[in-house]
């Protein structure tokens, strides 16, 4: 029996041991007294302000730890961090003014039961709290805290590990906190106004793409960015794993925009907690001049003396949220809000298409891209590009006539509101250009295409949404489009500039950039403003958004682009052309065209004689057109 009892004990301990091992909580040192906290990457030059979750598992029973939990109540409550307490930023500050006077976060924060000299590790739920966890710590530094940290990968990976967890909620004796404030941590409308032309000083926006073209979507008094302020995107900070990026990764974001550690930067949001944490990432790489416009612009667009800049046609690039908003407006019986900057009823007719190349036969063939059989948004219709171009081998736009009866079998008619999104820019501008020259009163381009669609956690469906085709008589724009005889009249002249956005070695003849192409080159006079696809990086950001209009405008200014001049863009066949002509649309030029057969069309002669359909005369032709320039000079060499 003593035997039998004994075993039982021995299993008993056992099965008691793995118990707590599938918690984590067996690497947990009970009799620790002091944490040990390790840094989540030693390259950082202030490495140990973000730490790993093994060190703070370690030390969760340390008794000069205090574990700051930054989500909101609710979270909270379903579980969190053991010993953790609850703490939200919006308790210490007010809209528009920023962080309460000193006095009273003081007291608050004492009878939370923190003091200065604390051990202080907070987290949040990265990406979700919009930065809560950087707003406490910028706020702990400002008031003279001076060893506080983040916990690397916040709740979210930590509970994706495992990691042990408790519900019950914690309190801490109130204590005494005695500021020290450190006033250089958090900038003023003011001191940004004074400082903002000077080469040595540089802000960073922290807010979404839509935000900073001069989307108003919380409140804010004027819509649009700080003049000169350099957008980095809160949620660009974390990888896939909720972690925060590497110091490489970190270091090129920042300084290939000119943040770099010899300028004093500042940095904000709506509110100041997305930029919170900036100014953490700020201080984790080592810069000695940084701080928190804490009010942000809920301040600075309340103060109409300081100027604010926006791209003068904004609207045009709408957001997830917005094409989310619009369906939920048309539902049937619906009461929900219309989105912003659209004033049609409830009845007005509105189409989203998703555009991509091919048909559906076309894709179960593997010959096509099959996103849209993947998942779309709902109720989107696909536009096989094919639809409204003359087709293989050269992809032009249709003439007039054909155009219009394309977009009527679209279901198209002028004033119906189209959407328009891919999961390649260049497609999706090529329609929303297409649609703008054929007089579509109301179109839209969707930023950040089905991936952003998916990143907002919004549905998907795979349903086969079909058109339901009508009559398209709307009137062309014919000053949007420039046509190759248009081309051959101006190309030359002072008052026309010519943009080619194809790869450099398209644009120097080494190569003509598509395999039924054969003749090489440019159009003579033409500035290269770099490679337009998304693959190559430079108008679009590495999450499928348009990158920030002000830096392209930059990169123009630098070429020596001219918009006193009329400007052509161009490429191969008006594709990656369309999405240099919407950047230069949301910038408010209108001296603006697109060259649709681009290279293509200069560099070719469309022959329709059946004479020369049977018997090509030029090597490497191919039936119905000519691999002949026909006159048209050509250029290659050197960018």
């Amino acid at each position: 029996m003593k035997h039998v009892l004994k075993n039982a004990l021995l299993l008993f301990g056992a099965l008691f041991a793995l118990a707590l091992a599938g918690c984590g909580s067996s690497v947990t040192d009970k009799s620790q007294k002091t944490a040990s906290l390790a840094a989540a990457s030693a390259e950082f030059p202030n490495a140990d302000l973000l730490v790993s979750a093994d060190s703070v598992q370690k030390s969760l029973n340390a008794t000069d730890l205090l574990i700051i939990d930054a989500r909101a109540a609710s979270a909270y409550a379903t579980g969190h961090l053991p010993g953790a307490i609850n703490l939200q930023h919006s308790a210490f500050w007010a809209k528009g003014r920023g962080l309460k006077d000193t006095d009273t976060v003081a007291a608050q924060l004492g009878a939370a039961g923190i003091t200065r000299q604390q051990k202080i590790v907070i987290y949040d739920n990265t990406t979700a709290s919009w930065g809560a966890a950087g707003r406490l710590f910028w706020m702990l530094e400002y008031l003279g805290c001076t060893d506080v940290h983040i916990l690397d990968g916040g709740w979210d990976k930590w509970s994706a590990d495992g990691r042990p967890t408790q519900r019950a909620a914690v309190t801490r004796a109130a204590a005494t906190f005695t500021p020290s404030v450190q006033g250089s941590l958090k900038a003023t409308s003011a001191r940004i106004a004074g400082r903002l032309y000077d080469n040595d000083f540089a802000v960073i926006d922290t807010r979404t793409d839509e935000e900073y073209l001069g989307w108003q979507l919380y409140g804010e008094t004027r819509g649009g960015h700080i003049p000169r302020s350099v957008n980095l995107p809160y949620a660009w900070y974390y990888n896939t794993d909720k972690s925060t990026l590497r110091y490489q990764q970190l270091k090129t974001m920042l300084e290939s925009r000119g943040i770099t550690p010899d300028k004093e930067v500042t940095a904000y949001c709506t509110a100041g907690i997305r930029s919170g944490y900036a100014y953490f990432l700020l201080r984790l790489m080592g810069y000695q001049k940084c701080s928190n416009y804490d009010a942000s612009i809920w301040d600075w667009a309340d103060n109409t003396s300081y100027p604010m800049d926006q791209a003068p046609n904004y609207a045009d690039a709408v957001y997830p949220a917005w094409v989310k908003a619009l369906i939920d407006y048309h539902k049937p019986g619906s009461t929900s809000a219309a989105p912003p900057q659209y004033s049609y009823d409830r009845n007005h007719k509105y189409l989203i298409f998703e555009t991509q190349w091919g048909s559906f036969d076309d894709m179960a063939h593997g010959w096509a891209d099959n996103s849209y059989l993947l998942g779309h948004i709902p109720g989107a219709i696909h536009s096989n590009s094919d639809v409204y171009e003359n087709g293989n081998p050269r992809w032009f736009l249709l003439p007039d006539a054909g155009l219009k009866t394309a977009l009527g079998s679209m279901g198209i008619t002028p004033d119906t509101t189209v959407v328009v999104y891919s999961d390649s820019n260049i497609f999706a501008a090529r329609l929303w250009w297409i649609l703008k020259y054929a007089g579509v009163t109301d179109v839209r381009f969707m930023n950040g295409g089905i991936q952003g669609w998916q990143a907002a956690g919004y549905p998907t469906e795979t349903t086969i949404n079909t058109p339901v085709a009508t009559t398209y008589a709307g009137a062309t724009k014919p000053a949007l489009l420039a046509s190759t005889t248009y081309v051959e009249s101006v190309y030359n002249q002072p008052t026309a500039k010519m943009v080619d956005v194809r790869s450099g070695s398209e644009y120097s003849g080494m190569i003509s950039g598509y395999g039924y192409v054969v003749n090489k080159g440019r159009i003579p006079g033409a500035t290269w403003a770099y490679n337009a696809d998304d693959s190559a990086g430079i108008y679009v950001d590495a999450d499928a958004t348009l990158r920030s209009y002000e830096e392209v405008k930059s990169l123009w200014s630098n070429l020596g682009i001219d918009f006193s001049k009329e400007t052509i863009f161009y490429c191969g066949s008006g594709y990656r052309s369309a999405l240099a002509y919407l950047y230069a649309h949301l910038m408010g030029y209108t001296n603006i065209r697109n060259y649709s057969d681009g290279w293509e069309g200069w560099s070719t002669n469309y022959v329709e004689d059946p004479a020369y359909l049977a018997t090509p005369a030029v090597p490497g032709s191919t039936d119905g057109w000519r691999q002949d320039p026909s006159g048209r000079p050509v250029a290659t060499g050197g960018l």
